[in-house]
Order: C-alpha cells, then structure tokens, then sequence
C-alpha cells in the first residue's frame, strides 16, 4: 500500500483507484482514517446532497452539487461506497469523471466496483442502464486483493 500511495503522490492526477468487488474498503480506510486520511461515503453525501432537488432536474444539478461538496473536503480523502453515481437517475456520473479534474491538488483514493481490462474499468455489464466504461490510463490503479496492507 505504501508504494502505491507513493506513486500516486508523484502522479499528475494523484488519485488512486481501488477496485473492491466485495466491499472490504475498510482494510485500506481503517489503516489511513487519521493518519492525514479523512473517508466519505459517497452514497451517503450524494443522497444528502439531492434531497432537494425535484427528481426531474437531478441529472442537470447533481453535478455542481458533488462538485461544491467536495471542493470543501481536505486534501487527503478516500470515497468508498460509489456506485451511487453510475444512476441513470444521476447522468451515469461515475467516480473517475466526478472527481479527477481535483485530484491534480488533492490526494484522492476511490473505490469503484467495475472488472478491469487494461486501462479500462467497466461496471456493470455492456447494454443495461448503469453500464459505464471508466479510462484509467493516467491513474495509478489496483485490485484490492493484490494490495499488501
């Protein structure tokens, strides 16, 4: 783990990208949570965040909402619990697209469901209305289980 984060800091885009398909998030957040790592569930804030917006503006407002609620965070996060964004409801946001354009000035770990094939982590599966395909070319990125706590 160590590594990576090291590498992501000396990234361009320093966000580091956690496939977990079994939602063990909580072996990486409960090392960092403290240690200059504050987590956030995503889902959780996202919901807060939408309560009032009338269902049918969601996709237009949604997001500057996320964008303003994140720029107020610190500068060492980790967001867990993102499927959220991948609604249609939402636009088919996803966590990559969200929060990349931060991630030049703050150190950002998220975690995403998805399998990975090269540079690309597809969620869901090709043809339903959450399918999204995320580039994750220049970001450092890892299976949960290939990561030595």
């Amino acid at each position: 783990m160590d590594k990576l984060l090291g590498e992501n800091q000396n990234n361009h885009y320093k966000m580091l990208v956690i496939i977990d398909n079994n939602n063990q998030y909580e072996r990486i957040t409960s090392r960092l949570d403290g240690d200059g790592w504050s987590c956030y569930d995503v889902t959780k804030n996202v919901i807060s965040l939408i309560e009032d917006i009338p269902e049918n503006k969601r996709k237009v407002r949604v997001g500057s909402k996320i964008k303003t609620w994140f720029s107020q965070l610190p500068d060492k996060v980790i967001l867990y619990n993102t499927n959220i964004l991948y609604s249609p409801e939402l636009g088919k946001l996803n966590p990559i697209g969200a929060f990349k354009y931060r991630s030049r000035t703050k150190e950002i770990i998220v975690f995403v469901e998805g399998h990975i094939s090269g540079d690309r982590i597809q969620y869901s599966e090709y043809g339903r209305p959450d399918f999204v395909e995320m580039d994750v070319s220049e970001l450092i990125h890892a299976k949960l289980e290939d990561i030595d706590d």
